[in-house]
């Protein structure tokens, strides 16, 4: 068996997304995001698709629960990775316990 630390980036996210294990915790404190607009994130203020946390719709709604960590990756991951463009403070970038505790 290979490493994870042996693993690229990519590499070790596609193993994890093909994984059928339970999706890992993740950090999340919104006092770390008080500078975006709520919006961004809620979509569910603009198109009223539904209340409660992220993962109540992204997890478990039948049409989408196969994409969560794609979903949930490429959102986050995309807005960090613009912020530190933009020369803003990005939070987390490299490593999974950045936002995956434990």
């Amino acid at each position: 068996m290979i490493a994870p630390q042996a693993l690229g980036f990519s590499a070790l996210l596609l193993l994890c997304l093909l994984s059928p294990v339970a999706l890992l915790a993740v950090s999340f404190d919104h006092a770390d995001h008080r500078e975006t607009p709520c919006a961004d994130c809620h979509h569910n203020f603009i198109d009223g698709s539904g209340g409660g946390t992220c993962y109540n719709c992204h997890k478990y709604h039948p049409d989408i629960a196969a994409e969560i960590e794609t979903m949930f990756h490429d959102f986050c991951f995309g807005c960090h990775v613009s912020r530190r463009q933009e020369g803003e403070d990005s939070g987390p970038m490299r490593e999974c316990r950045g936002c995956h505790p434990g």
